[in-house]
């Protein structure tokens, strides 16, 4: 997102086509006070993308070489970052990683909004509880807003007929076949499942993450890259 031309907003100005700054005059002082905002927004996992958005900020730096962490480069810098963490790439826990770690290293200066891609996220947090986990797969509706959308028994019979040799949709159901349903079927994420599965067996340093109850699936990435919603500074 890039400002191209000022923006008057009462007593402040918004300004530059390459960055945001907000002006305030004071009556102590001749000179204004200048502020320098960075904002980015649905990033949406894409890590290569946030890199390169990091490399042109003049708010936003990583502290080393190895990319792990971020920093405000001045007194006067501040970030807002416009909601929509993962999916769409497979960078999503290492992106809520760095973001996070900078919210903790500059509370007061930095500001993490939430998207429909965070939010919905949270029906994870109840939905894979073990509670949840131990209701009969046959009792989970489809998602009432898609009608074309498979119920949950109905996708363990397609991963039963997959699989062969006798499987069922009884055999099938387990913690992550349950969370591949849900991405794929009630959370507008198709791809998520397996970009996750990709990204954690890199943080990981294996071949690959498995399947099956015993890890794979997680919260974020989505596949192939969807190039974030604009910059700020």
């Amino acid at each position: 997102l890039h400002c191209t031309r000022p923006l008057c907003l009462g007593r402040r100005r918004l300004s530059s086509d390459a960055h945001m700054r907000v002006r305030t005059p004071f009556r102590c002082s001749p000179h204004p006070c200048e502020y320098e905002i960075a904002f980015v927004s649905d990033v949406e996992g894409d890590l290569d993308y946030f890199n390169r958005w990091v490399a042109g900020s003049r708010c936003v730096a990583y502290t080393g070489s190895d990319e792990a962490a971020l920093t405000l480069t001045h007194a006067r810098a501040y970030f807002v970052y416009g909601g929509d963490v993962p999916d769409h790439g497979r960078g999503s826990e290492q992106l809520l990683r760095l973001l996070v770690g900078l919210k903790r290293a500059f509370p007061r200066r930095v500001a993490l909004l939430v998207g429909n891609r965070d939010l919905n996220k949270l029906r994870l947090t109840s939905e894979c509880a073990p509670s949840d986990l131990a209701r009969p797969h046959w009792s989970i509706p489809a998602p009432h807003w898609d009608p074309s959308a498979p119920t949950l028994s109905q996708h363990l019979e397609q991963v039963a007929a997959a699989r062969g040799g006798g499987a069922t949709a009884a055999s099938c159901d387990c913690a992550a076949e349950r969370l591949r349903w849900m991405y794929e079927n009630t959370l507008g994420c198709p791809a998520t499942f397996e970009a996750r599965r990709a990204e954690l067996a890199a943080l990981r340093s294996v071949g690959s993450a498995t399947g099956d109850n015993g890890g794979g699936g997680g919260g974020g990435g989505g596949g192939g890259g969807g190039g974030g919603g604009g910059g700020g500074a």
